[in-house]
Order: C-alpha cells, then structure tokens, then sequence
C-alpha cells in the first residue's frame, strides 16, 4: 500500500498522558517494503483462507476482512483512542484478550477513481479508501510519529471527523499474489519466500508495465503526506535524509545522507562564484580587468555551465506543488560539485598573490579534503548499510535534530 504499508508491532499498554490502549496488536506505517506489509484480503462469509476457482474479483463496495499475513489477525478499530490522535479510533489487529471488546474487522472498500460502481480493485491503478463497517471510521494514516516504543513509526487510526476526501485515507496496493495451496505452513513459506513464487499467472511483464507507467503519468500533483517528504530550502541545509532499508533483525540501514563537508562547500562555491562574477563585471565596466580576456571567458562559461545547470535543475522546484524529497536535488548538487574545483583553482591562480598565500591555501585545501574524507567514513554504515550499530553509536550519528535515524529497541 501507498504512503508505506499498515505493519502490526508491539502494543503499547499505556501512553505518557496515563491512557490504556486496547492491549491488542498495534498496526503502523512506515516506508520499507517487507513481508509485514503483506494482507490477505479475505471473504467474511468463508471461513478459511482460500481463493475461489475461478477468483472472484473485489468490487466498489464490497465488505472484506484484512488478515494479517505474518500474524493471521483481523485489522480491526473501535471506539478507543488512538496513541496520538484521541479524537480518532485505534487500529489494530485484534487479539481476544478480553470478551467485552469484541472483534470488529469488517471494512467497506470504497474505489475512489472509479468510473462505475462496479468497478474491480486492480494493482497499482486503484485508489482505495477502507471504511469500517461498524463505526464508519475510515482507515487514515495521521502523519504523527509514534514515540521510541513505538520505534518512530507513523500512526495509524480510524478517522470519523473528516468524512470528506483527503490523500491520506487513500490506499494503494503495489503487489497481489495467490496460489493453489493455502495451508498455513505453506503460506508462512510464500510471505518469507517472495522471490521463489511464479507471479507470471497472474499478470504480463508488459501489462504490469503498462500500469506501472500509466499510475506514474496520471498521479495527482496533491500535497501527500510523506514521512520523509522535505522542502528545496532543507536541501541547501542538508536539513532532510531518506531512510531506504533497516535490516530485519539488527540495526543496519541505508540512507539518502549526504556528506556534510561536500554539501556545504558546494553550496558555498556557488555562492562565491557568484559574488566574484559580479565583482569582475562592475569592474570592468569601470575598464579595470582583473583577468586576462581568456580567463575571463572560461571563468563566464563555467558559471553559464555549473551555475546555470544547478538553477534550471533547483530554482523550479519552488514552483512544483507536490511532495518533494530529498534526491530531486541531486542533479542541481552534481552541478555545484562541478564548480567547486573551477572555484579552488581560481582562487589559487588569481586571489593567491604571494607563494606564502598559496601555500596556507594548499594547506586549507588538504584539510578540507582530510575532512571530507572522515565525515564520509563515519556516515559508511548509515550509507552503505554494511554495519549494525548500537543504539548509542546511532544518536551519537544524528548530527541533526532534524535527521531520522532509525533505532530499534
């Protein structure tokens, strides 16, 4: 699903204001693609697991269970609180601890982009709304963090003030499987097996293709909610990262991270550049050239180059009314890399008067580089994931309050 995939975890049993929580699994969002996204869709009115022969296919309105596939339990809500929305219901997958909240885990599917009411729910191309039958709450990602002990994750309720349409009670699926054999161990075998399965039964290459394609060129440029969504000015900063992966049992993780070093020498060549560009030019309407004609020429081209590339590539995205992340600035950074050594050797060819001067400048320029080499050693495991650190050594990495740094209890 969209906006990361419903994941039961832990239940909390009581939050920090003093409230209880149902005591049952709790179900939250976050954005890697794992076997605990994994749902069955199930038939209310067929007690097992199976698929009809021929499938029957699921339509605007129907009324269908979500089964956990990990844990075979009911995504259900109710009238509880949730963690931290308590004007919204709790989702979570029932756990019969206690007879007097009983099991209520039947959901209306409400195809939102449908062109009939009986239209089917297809991969990728269905919108999806998931409407409680029992207390009409629809399932809706709040956007809120959960707390440590609910390992940062995104909360998930069931929403009753807001009946209206809004992209964050709109789910998507990304994958659908079924087989002949539905017997629980062999089941358990297909969700930690996903690659030894032969989807091609189910749908073409070219047809899932083809969807893939049409979803990217026919999705709504709406403000969606995105745990790791940033503005073009956090970029400059290096205020945002991305987190792609989390081992599922240790805390090695890969991230979008930049090297702080490289980042902001890049931004501060263009910044540089900039101002001596404007200098020589008042100067030379003044008739005093500072440079010789030929470096004055390949001094213009690199900023018509490196300057100008990074503005076409970082300027329209102020205009861009979508959610935006942090690896659209990339090719405008590329572009300011390329500067950065024109403005070095600029500096050592043209500002270093004396050898004294250009020997501190070679100097600084060493440290630099020393620098950039360190930051760029001490990022390694949350870069290239190869390594599993302790919760300490993890904080002690998130140089910025900003920077979501996964630490798993």
């Amino acid at each position: 699903m969209t906006k990361s995939c419903p994941v039961p975890s832990r239940p909390a049993w009581r939050y920090e204001n003093g409230r209880g929580s149902s005591h049952q699994q709790q179900v939250t969002c976050y954005p890697f693609k794992d076997i605990n996204n994994w749902w069955i869709v199930k038939d209310p009115g067929r007690h097992q697991l199976v698929v009809n022969n021929p499938p029957r296919p699921v339509r605007h309105g129907d009324i269908v269970q979500l089964v956990h596939g990990m844990t075979t339990r009911l995504l259900n809500t109710h009238d509880v609180a949730a963690p931290l929305s308590p004007h919204s219901q709790e989702v979570s997958c029932y756990i019969d601890y206690n007879i007097s909240m009983p099991a209520q885990n039947l959901w209306k599917l409400d195809i939102v982009n449908r062109e009939s009411n009986r239209d089917t729910w297809k991969t990728i191309l269905s919108e999806v709304r998931f409407v409680h039958v029992n207390t009409s709450a629809i399932l809706k990602l709040s956007g809120a963090h959960l707390p440590d002990w609910g390992f940062r994750q995104l909360e998930v309720v069931g929403e009753k003030l807001s009946p209206g349409y809004h992209e964050s009670m709109v789910w998507n699926v990304e994958e659908h499987r079924y087989g002949k054999s539905h017997e629980q161990k062999e089941r358990e075998l297909e969700l930690h097996s996903p690659t030894q399965l032969d989807i091609s039964r189910n749908l073409s290459f070219m047809a899932r293709f083809s969807e893939l394609q049409w979803k990217m060129l026919t999705l709504k440029n709406e403000d969606l909610e995105h745990q790791y969504s940033s503005t073009p000015l956090e970029w400059l900063t290096l205020d945002t990262n991305i987190a792609y992966w989390l081992h599922p049992r240790t805390s090695a993780q890969i991230h979008l991270l930049g090297n702080i070093v490289i980042w902001t020498s890049a931004s501060l060549a263009t910044v540089v550049y900039t101002l001596l560009f404007f200098w020589y030019l008042l100067r030379r309407r003044r008739s005093i050239c500072d440079l010789p004609e030929d470096a004055w020429s390949r001094w213009v081209l690199a900023g018509a180059l490196c300057t100008g590339g990074w503005a076409l590539n970082y300027l329209p995205f102020f205009l861009m009314e979508r959610v935006l992340f942090l690896y659209h600035y990339l090719p405008a950074l590329t572009f300011q890399i390329l500067l950065l050594p024109i403005v070095l050797q600029h500096a050592s060819d043209h500002l270093c008067r004396s050898q004294l001067q250009r020997n501190v400048f070679s100097a600084l320029v060493v440290a630099w580089y020393s620098s950039a080499c360190h930051v760029s050693n001490m990022l390694r495991p949350l870069t290239y994931g190869d390594t599993s650190l302790s919760p300490g050594e993890l904080r002690a990495l998130r140089w910025k309050d900003s920077w979501d740094i996964l630490i798993r209890k």
